[in-house]
């Protein structure tokens, strides 16, 4: 589900970027990744379905990565981690981009005990209960198949150079910014921080 698009014709700015300190490289090209990937997030939650936890539409962020060259990265997408809050919960995005196929049991049925059941109330109904109290389970005999979107694909296809534009320009401007802000910071350094 990742796409990755590497900025090309920067090689101008990003030398102008490779004359100045790296503390100031990194923090001008942070802020212009960050500011272009931050406008994204919100095209993104408006493309993903809310479902009924909601916990997809939540998990929709950003990751800003400032490497030690003068590289920054920035993602936008699903995140996940395990045991994470509310807003980590976005592992089953790629199964809604992509899609699953039909899963049925090596045994007779896929058996789900309740007390793992309840937690989810879009079950309740759909399925047959066996065993009443807290030692029952939930059976399927088979789970169907879902064919996935590909919604997340189609708007980083259509949107991605359009972002790609935007961060150049922003590249730009920010470039007289940190070159005026590394000579007061020289100035400051020569003169003994006045």
């Amino acid at each position: 589900m990742a796409k990755v698009v590497t900025v090309q014709g920067v090689e101008d700015v990003l030398r102008r970027f490779s004359l100045l300190s790296k503390s100031v490289q990194k923090k001008y090209l942070g802020s212009s990744v960050r500011e272009v990937v931050k406008e994204a997030i919100p095209e993104v939650k408006a493309l993903t379905p809310k479902g009924p936890t909601g916990n997809l539409r939540r998990s929709v962020g950003m990751k800003l990565e400032k490497k030690k060259n003068t590289t920054a990265v920035g993602l936008v997408g699903y995140r996940r981690a395990v045991g994470g809050s509310n807003r980590e919960l976005g592992f089953h995005a790629w199964w809604l981009e992509n899609g699953v196929r039909d899963r049925y049991p090596t045994k007779l049925s896929l058996k789900v005990p309740m007390a793992a059941a309840r937690k989810y109330p879009y079950l309740k109904g759909q399925v047959a209960m066996i065993g009443g109290g807290q030692g029952g389970s939930i059976f399927f005999r088979s789970v169907r198949g879902y064919v996935g979107k590909g919604k997340f694909g189609q708007w980083a296809d259509a949107n991605l150079p359009r972002l790609k534009q935007r961060l150049i320009r922003k590249l730009e401007n920010n470039v007289g910014k940190a070159i005026a802000e590394q000579e007061r910071r020289d100035i400051r350094r020569i003169h003994g921080g006045r």
